[in-house]
């Protein structure tokens, strides 16, 4: 038998997410937790509670299992450490050992810290194309590049309704670009065309359509469906749209492409 080295035998750890939400809680010495049950009443998202236990105990039951309880937690001490003094002589070393953890943690899970408009910060998991359609929406609407990333927040697993919402308005983002992606010579050399209209564009609508996400046509696939079967769905429409954004960003670069050749 091979004997592993010590990295190796790091690497091959499974990720447990209550042991993680426990060496996480343990990190709150007693130093740090006095100090966030004095500043308690200067949090500003405490809403109407005045006691950090307290608080604590509510957001951490409302979640559905271990994981969605380590990630709350995380949430809720990135947001409420910003309310200590990060440079405190007694402090600052605990307050640094609590951010690296959570920052190990989402590397573990492969998920990571996204900024609202609102300024707040939520766990959502890594996509690499997600993030690269971000981009690409961010550069028209910064309200729209957020919910592509929003999308795969742990909290949405689940919840069609808001799932439902932000596919929405990915649709309407895409609506005006609808023409431009059928009249584009250069995605018609590379993709499958019907009677002149990229099909990849035109399915992805009538998934947009018939799903109850915009125009609710007569002919509705989704009205017999479970709610996790709906949910599927939902995902696969959010994979073919990220295809689709993904796509008009590659027919301005073979535009591009074509200039440079004939110029």
């Amino acid at each position: 038998m091979v004997r592993k080295n010590y990295f190796e035998i790091l690497d091959g750890m499974n990720f447990n997410p209550s042991t993680e939400f426990d060496n996480l809680y343990i990190l709150l010495s007693n130093r740090l937790l006095e100090e966030l049950n004095h500043k308690f009443l200067n949090y500003q998202n405490r809403r109407t509670f005045i006691d950090f236990d307290e608080f604590l105990k509510f957001c951490l039951s409302q979640a559905d299992n271990e994981l969605e309880k380590l990630f709350i937690f995380a949430e809720l001490l990135n947001d409420m450490l910003s309310i200590i003094n990060p440079n405190h002589p007694l402090l600052r070393d605990d307050v640094y050992a609590v951010r690296e953890n959570i920052n190990r943690v989402l590397d573990l899970s492969n998920n990571e810290f996204l900024t609202l408009e609102s300024g707040r910060q939520i766990i959502v998991e890594k996509n690499v194309y997600a993030s690269e359609v971000s981009q690409i929406v961010s550069e028209t609407s910064i309200q729209d590049a957020i919910k592509v990333l929003e999308y795969n927040h742990f909290a949405n697993k689940g919840d069609v309704q808001r799932k439902k919402e932000i596919l929405i308005a990915l649709a309407n983002y895409l609506e005006p670009f609808r023409r431009e992606l059928n009249n584009s010579e250069e995605l018609k050399d590379i993709l499958k065309v019907n009677n002149q209209k990229v099909i990849a564009f035109e399915k992805l609508f009538e998934m947009y359509n018939n799903f109850g996400l915009r125009h609710n046509n007569s002919n509705q696939y989704h009205l017999d469906l479970a709610d996790d079967e709906l949910e599927q769905w939902y995902d696969d429409i959010y994979t073919s749209t990220l295809f689709v954004i993904l796509s008009m960003d590659e027919s301005r670069i073979l535009s591009k492409l074509k200039t440079l050749r004939e110029g």
